[in-house]
């Protein structure tokens, strides 16, 4: 593997749901699988405040559906710690997607809170194919994603990329994050039935909070280490 660290100066976010203060995690431009990606790692914070390397955020070709707080029907509240590590894709999805094909679900999965999501007809998480995928379960069909397995990332994982915002800008020169123009990026976090979190990349005005799951907005993908 190869890797350059970029430091940056530590802030604190003031946004619902997001810990007091944040120290201990790192970004690292990587080699993963031939492929150069963005790699932010919390190694160094203490074992309640992350989840261990073997801990996956994934299940059924999305991210575990969860509240800020809890998950959703007794599933593992994903949002509670942060990722060992996670890799940030070079690329924001095509196009802005509703929140639940951003996650591949069916449009219904904008108005419940169910455990799992209701997956577009054809998808198979084993076999992901341009033809019956969408949104992040797409984005591994491409150059690239690589053949990875890509999900949306939580309330927790996207604001990490925020603090990241200019790294992630070096890392991936031609596709940054942070924008001149609102970019509210969703988030897999839900807020309600009808609403999930996002967090606004606008350059100077930076803001966290909820949309309607219907609002068709942009998404930058990451995948479980």
């Amino acid at each position: 593997m190869s890797f350059k660290t970029y430091s940056i100066l530590w802030i604190v976010l003031f946004c619902f749901g997001f810990p007091s203060g944040v120290f201990g995690q790192y970004i690292q431009k990587e080699t993963v699988g031939g492929k150069t990606y963005a790699v932010i790692g919390s190694d160094g914070l203490a074992g309640a405040a992350r989840w261990g390397l073997g801990v996956k955020m994934m299940r059924n070709g999305a991210t575990i559906r969860h509240q800020v707080s809890k998950g959703n029907s007794g599933n593992l509240s994903v949002n509670d710690r942060i990722p060992f590590r996670f890799i940030v894709a070079p690329t924001d999805l095509n196009d802005p997607q509703p929140w639940s094909d951003a996650g591949g679900g069916k449009n219904g999965a904008n108005k419940n809170l169910n455990a799992e999501l209701e997956m577009k007809t054809g998808y198979d998480p084993a076999n992901p194919t341009a033809a019956n995928t969408v949104g992040c379960t797409f984005y591994g069909t491409t150059d690239k994603g690589a053949g990875r397995k890509w999900r949306v990332p939580t309330q927790r994982e996207l604001q990490l990329m925020w603090i990241f915002r200019e790294a992630i800008g070096i890392i991936y020169p031609a596709a940054p994050m942070e924008n001149d123009a609102s970019r509210k990026y969703w988030t897999a976090t839900e807020k309600g039935a009808d609403n999930a979190w996002y967090f606004d990349f606008q350059k100077g005005k930076p803001a966290c909070a909820w949309q309607d799951k219907t609002t068709a907005s942009p998404v930058r993908c990451v995948s479980d280490y």
